[in-house]
This record gives structure tokens, sequence and C-alpha cells, in this order.
């Protein structure tokens, strides 16, 4: 019984103890809930503060998440300025047209070319090869130019192709899409601009496939071009050893009939080949050509401007005088010789059938200029020349060397040195460039000699080349011969018209400018008739490539490199420079020998040449390649070397710029400098010329000019006041001496118009009375020719009226 009630209150004692816990620990919790409660709403609370205020900063610095009407206006209208931007850029121009041109032409070209390269390659002589290769070279120079073309315009496209995608992707169109009210708005505008994108693209993909196309065949053109250029080059290498070696029977032996069918239609094939070929390069050459036309329009314009100018003068006798030719009356007929003779140097890789063209038509012109020039017994081995000329020019495209033919050649060979040496008899004075013709008759003699062995010994087409070569160089000699009495006829003659419009009245010694002009034209004249006979040779393109391989290798000393062409181009520039500013002055009517009629003129012509000179050693330091870095150490070695011993010639250099720019003096002044008196007859950039009247040329150093005190008589204009001394009879009146002296010196010619003479009476004494008369020449130059002048007329007129002078 103990027991139970033990263990009944121990239940409830642990019970009470369990509802006391549970208490307790509900507390518990409620406080923590509470607590936490307390501090959720306080976070709560803080961020919805932090919202706001992120709410407010958003709606301060954030665009607004809806979209206006405004917005999608300004949407449309800017997709639609790119898509009517990328339809006009879409479109290639007359640019890709023109390529797509030159490609159909190059294809025809690349055919005949390509069939008669590789598959009639026997029958191509040297001639052909030569040819051949320069067309193919200006097939492959348009390829590069093209390809550059091509792919600009490929890089533009793609350009316009990334603007579309980047187009595709705008959000603002699509909002709009998906908004039916806007939509509905916007529908006219959304209408254009939905055309625009079917514009755009449509043309977008068009050009896209037509640049593709063209970009695929111009590779393939270029790697045929390529590929036929190899073998042309091939070719070339065995066809030179082949010239040299027997190709044909000696002429003693008979020549088989087996085959003449064959090689015949191999000829035929090959002339036609190189006909069209031939057709393609006028057509791809036509800027050029024109270029030579503009510049013999200018060249007839500048002709008959000046024989206008000596016609309204009065003064056609001039021509007379400086031997004049050719220009007057066959100025039109010397601007055709311009133009032939210059076209093989405007076109250096042209075919040899277009050099021998411009040759013809040269022919003829000088033909018609020389036909009442020349004796008649020389026109006539001139017009036997011509037609040896033309028959010449047939033997190439002799298909087959028969007998016949062969036995022909040599007649014309035989016919061209007889002729020639004729023409070289009765040349005498008849030309300019004796010796040069006379150098060219005889080697041309000497190449048909040669040119009748190889044939006898079986050397056709050496025989060929070299009686070609020999009929055209006399011709072109000949040509070039008149070319350049043309050229001074025309200096001469700009010298005479600048002389008249300046006013002088003398002749001037003429054989002196030719003699300053005959290096320049003799340089020319044999330039290009060097390049006229190694083209009819068939190596001009031989040797222009191995002087250019020559000319442009890198050579090295020490550290500095350059090339030999560099050096050639530097040191030709700077002569022509020289050359320039030496002959400006001819072209302003100054020969050096005259009295100065325009002061300012002369001024003006100093300043030119400066100018040149500066500008081609400019030009020729920047055209020349040479190392900048390296040039500027050797201008510091030469700063000191100025500092030690140069300071002399830098001080008078810069003295002459600054008499040039600055014009104390002026060529023609008469001046006064220490104790020499004279007129300035040349400012030079280091010294200056000063003629005195006793006829000496003295030349004084620029910087000495400028340290000295300078008495120009002449610097705002030409008076001088001159004085004379005089004693005369007391006993005379003296008025009517007065107005006597008066009236004499004012009629004078050498006086200043409107300027009265001035008389002092210095002394008198017994019976005399002593006079100083002063007046003003007008020309100081003449100043001692009025006096005498003046001082003749008063001793005349004094003795007229019986004044006596006494000693």
């Amino acid at each position: 019984m103990m027991m139970q009630r033990i263990i009944s209150f121990s239940l409830i004692f642990s019970f009470c103890f369990i509802l006391i816990i549970q208490s307790f620990s509900q507390n518990s919790l409620k406080t923590h809930s509470d607590t936490l409660i307390t501090q959720q709403d306080s976070l709560t609370k803080k961020r919805e503060r932090g919202f706001r205020k992120n709410s407010d900063l958003a709606a301060i610095f954030s665009d607004s998440t809806k979209l206006t009407s405004s917005d999608y206006q300004i949407r449309i209208e800017k997709n639609y300025a790119i898509l009517s931007l990328i339809k006009n850029k879409s479109d290639l121009g007359p640019g890709i047209r023109n390529i797509q041109r030159k490609l159909a032409d190059s294809d025809s070209a690349l055919l005949v070319l390509k069939d008669n390269i590789l598959n009639n390659s026997q029958a191509l002589g040297l001639r052909n090869l030569q040819m051949f290769r320069s067309l193919l070279n200006d097939i492959h120079n348009d390829i590069e130019k093209q390809s550059h073309l091509l792919d600009s315009a490929e890089a533009t496209l793609n350009s316009l192709k990334n603007e579309l995608k980047v187009m595709m992707k705008d959000t603002v169109i699509r909002s709009l899409m998906r908004d039916s009210v806007n939509r509905k708005l916007f529908a006219p505008q959304l209408k254009e601009m939905r055309e625009a994108w079917r514009a755009g693209t449509s043309r977008l993909k068009e050009s896209i496939t037509l640049i593709n196309l063209l970009q695929t065949h111009n590779s393939a053109n270029a790697v045929i071009t390529s590929t036929l250029l190899e073998k042309v080059n091939n070719l070339l290498l065995t066809s030179f050893s082949r010239v040299f070696s027997k190709e044909t029977y000696y002429l003693w032996e008979p020549l088989p009939h087996q085959s003449l069918n064959q090689l015949r239609q191999s000829y035929e094939k090959a002339r036609i080949g190189e006909r069209k070929a031939l057709n393609y390069y006028f057509k791809d050459s036509l800027n050029n050509r024109l270029f030579l036309l503009v510049i013999g329009l200018i060249f007839g314009i500048w002709l008959y401007r000046n024989i206008y100018r000596l016609k309204i003068s009065d003064s056609l006798d001039k021509v007379q005088y400086l031997e004049i030719e050719y220009l007057y009356p066959h100025f039109i007929a010397s601007s055709f010789v311009l133009i032939f003779t210059l076209a093989p140097f405007f076109d250096l890789d042209a075919p040899s059938v277009y050099i021998e063209s411009m040759q013809f038509l040269l022919i003829l012109t000088l033909t018609f200029i020389c036909f009442k020039k020349w004796p008649r017994n020389l026109f006539i081995y001139w017009l036997a020349m011509i037609v040896l000329y033309i028959c010449f020019s047939f033997t190439q495209y002799i298909l087959l060397p028969g007998l016949i033919q062969r036995f022909g050649l040599i007649l014309l060979n035989v016919l061209s040195v007889i002729f020639g040496s004729l023409f070289l008899r009765g040349l005498k004075n008849h030309l300019q460039l004796r010796g040069f013709l006379k150098f060219v008759i005889i080697l041309h003699n000497v190449m048909n000699i040669l040119a009748i062995l190889f044939n006898v010994f079986g050397r056709f087409s050496l025989s060929q080349i070299l009686g070609n070569t020999a009929i055209f160089s006399f011709t072109q000699a000949i040509g070039l011969a008149i070319f350049s009495k043309i050229f001074i006829e025309a200096i001469l003659l700009q010298i005479e018209t600048s002389r008249i419009r300046q006013g002088f009245k003398t002749n001037f010694d003429f054989h002196a400018v030719i003699k300053d002009f005959q290096g320049l034209v003799m340089f020319t004249v044999i330039l290009l008739w060097i390049i006229v006979f190694t083209t009819n040779l068939n190596i001009y393109n031989t040797t222009k490539d191995a002087v250019a391989i020559l000319m442009t290798k890198q050579r090295a000393i020490g550290s500095a490199s350059f090339t030999l062409g560099g050096v050639v181009l530097f040191f030709l520039i700077i002569w022509v420079a020289h050359l320039l500013q030496k002959y400006v002055g001819y072209f302003f009517g100054d020969t050096g020998n005259e009295d100065i009629q325009n002061k300012n003129q002369r001024s003006r012509m100093l300043i030119a040449r400066l100018v040149v000179l500066c500008a081609g050693y400019l030009l020729a330091v920047t055209a020349s390649g040479l190392p900048v870095d390296k040039i500027t150490i050797v201008l510091g070695a030469l700063g000191v070397g100025i500092g030690l011993g140069l300071q002399n010639i830098v001080t008078n250099f810069v003295s002459g710029i600054i008499l040039i720019f600055d014009r104390p003096l002026q060529v023609g002044d008469s001046i006064e400098i220490g104790d020499k008196t004279g007129k300035v007859r040349e400012i030079g950039i280091r010294s200056s010329t000063l003629l005195t009247g006793d006829g000496a040329e003295v030349i004084i150093p620029n910087g000495d000019i400028l340290s000295q005190h300078i008495t120009n008589w002449t610097l705002s204009n030409t008076q001088q006041r001159l004085a004379i001394s005089m004693t005369v009879n007391g006993n005379q009146d003296i008025e009517k001496i007065s107005n006597t002296i008066k009236t004499s010196i004012s009629s004078s010619s050498y006086v200043k118009a409107n300027s009265i003479p001035e008389i002092e009476f210095i002394a008198l004494k017994k019976e005399v009375c002593e006079l100083k008369i002063h007046f003003w020449c007008k020309d100081v130059y003449k100043a001692e020719e009025a006096k005498s002048n003046i001082i003749y007329h008063l001793f005349k007129e004094f003795g007229e009226i019986n004044i006596s002078i006494k000693g």
C-alpha cells in the first residue's frame, strides 16, 4: 500500500514537473518568437525603405522600360536610313562593270595566247614571244588591280551585311510588332521599311553573288596568266639560242617540201594569234595614247601662239633670221613629229608592231615636211629608203624562207646599203646631228652586210632581225634629227616672242642658245634611239630586266643600305633641276646679253630659279630612297665643317637668298658698291656680277654686297640729276643766256618731261660769268650720253647767237 502511494506521488510530481517545464518552454519560445518577429519587421521595413530609395534612383537615372510612340518613330526612321544606305552602297558602280568587260576581253586574249603558246610553240618566233610576254604582263597587272578592287568591294558588302544582322536583333521593332495598337498606328511606315528591306537585301545578295563570281573568274585568269608567262619565259630562253643556230638549209641546198602545208598552217595560226593579241593591247593601252595626243595638242597650240604673236607684231622676218625651217609654216606637222617620235618613250613595253606603225607614220610626216626643204637627190634617196622600209616590214611575215624569199631579202639588204651610203654622201649640212647620223648609217650598212651572211648560212630569223633593225634605226635617226631641230626652233621662237613682248628690238645670238641646249638634246635623242633600236632587236625587255635587277639590288656600306637606282635617280633629278633653273630664263626672253627692260620680271625669274633648284634637291632626296637618318649624320658633320671653314660659303649663300627676296638691288640696277660702279648683270646664289662702264664683269660675293653701303640709282626710278659747269663772257645778256640754256635742255629727248632746268650763277669775275646747270636725266643708263648731247647743242646754239664761252 505504501509502495502504491509512493508511486502515485512520484507520478503526480513528474506530471507537475513536466507541466512546469512545458509552460516555461512555451514562454521562452514565445519570447524568442516575438524577438524574431520584431527583428524581421525591422528588416522588412529597412528593405522597404531601401527599395523605395532604389526605385527613386532608378526612376531618375534609368530609361523607362515602357516604350512610347516617339521611341518607335525614331527607331523606324533610323532603320529606314540604314536600309537606304545599304541599298545605295550595294550598287557596285561602273568600276565593277569595267572589270566585267576587262575579264571578257582577257578571256578572249588568253584563249588565243593559250592556243598558240601551248599548241603552236614551234611556229612562234622571237618577235611573237616578246609581244606575247608584253601582253601577258599587261593582263597580269590588270588582274592584280582588279583583285584589289574586288577585295575592297567585298569588304564593303560584308560590313553592310553585318549591319543587317544587327538590325535583325533590334528589340524595339520586335516590341512594336507585338503591340497591335502601335503596329496599326505605324502601319504606313512599317510598310515602307519592309519594302526598303526587300530592296536592300535583294540588291546586297546580288552584289555579293556577283563579287564572288568575279573573284573566282579573276583568280582563274591569274592562274592561267602565270602558267602562260612561265611557258613564254622558257620559250624565250630557248629562242635566243635557236636564233643563232642553223634553222634552215644553206642557200645552195634544196629545201624539202614534204611538210610545207603543215608548217604554213602553223605560221598562219601564229600570225592570226598575234593580230588578235595586238587588238587587245591597243584596246587596253588607250589612255597612254590619249595622253600623248594631249601633249602633241599642247605643243601645237604653243607653236601657233608664238607664230601668231610674230604676225601681229610684224616680226615674221625673225623666222628667217633664226633659221627656222620646219615650224613655219608646218607647225601642225611638227606637232605630229613630236607625237610619233615620243610614242615609244610613253609605252616602253609596247609590242614591236606598235613601234613600227608609229615609225611609219613618222616617216610619212617627215616626207611631207622635207619635200621642199631637201635637195632633189637627197629627197630621192629618202624615198628609196621609204620603199625599202615598207618591203622590210613585209619580210617579217614570210611564212617559210624559200629560195625566192631568201634571195629577195638579200637584194633588199644590198639596196639598203647602197642607198644608205648615197644618203650619207648627200647629207652634208641639211640635217642636225650629222655625227650621230653618220654613226647610225655606218651601223646600218654593217648590220645589212651581216644579215646577208647569216641568210646565206641558214640563220634566216637572225637575218630578218638584223635587216629590219637596220632600216628602222636609220629612219628613226633621221626622225630624231629633225625632231631635235624642231625642238630647238620652238625654244628660239619662244625666246623671240618673249623679247618682242618686252620691247627688245635687237637680234640675239641664237647660236649660243643652241649650244646651251645641245647636251640635253643629244641625251634625249640617244636615249630614244636606243629604246627603238633594242626593241627592234627584241632585246629591250631582257635588257630592261637586267638593268632593273642591277639598279634595285640592295647594297650596303657599313650600316647604310642603298641601291644603285636610288643613287642614279638622285643625281639625275639634281642634273635636271640645274638644267631647268639654267634654261628658265630663256622662256622669259632673257639670253643674258641685253639691257634689262623689266626688272620685276627678272626678279620673278630669279625666284623661279631658286624654287626649281630647292624643289629639285628635295625631290631628289625623297625619290631616291636614300636613308634620311644617314643624311642627317652627314649634315651634322657638314655643320662642323661649316663652323670651321665653310662659313663664308654659307654666308654668301644666305646673303644670296636675302638679295633675291628682300631685293635691295635687282638685276639691271645701276649701283655703287665700295669703289665699284656699274650695272647688276646677274644675282646668283653665291655671288653676283656687276658690269662696269668699261665692259668688265666684276664678280662680287653676296656676303660682301650686304656688308657694305649700297648706292642704288634705280631702286624706285631711273632718273638722275646731272650738272654741267660753264663760263661765259660777262658782257652778254644774262637773261638771254638763261633762256637759251633752258630752251635747249628742255627740248632734249634725254631730259625728264615737265622738268625745268636749274641755273646757278656761281661767281662774277672780270668779263666772265661762271654758271652751273642742273637738269634731270630720265634714264640713268644714258646719263653720259645725255650730258654729251646737251653740251653739244648748247655749244651749237651759243655759236648761233654769238655767245662766247670762256675756257
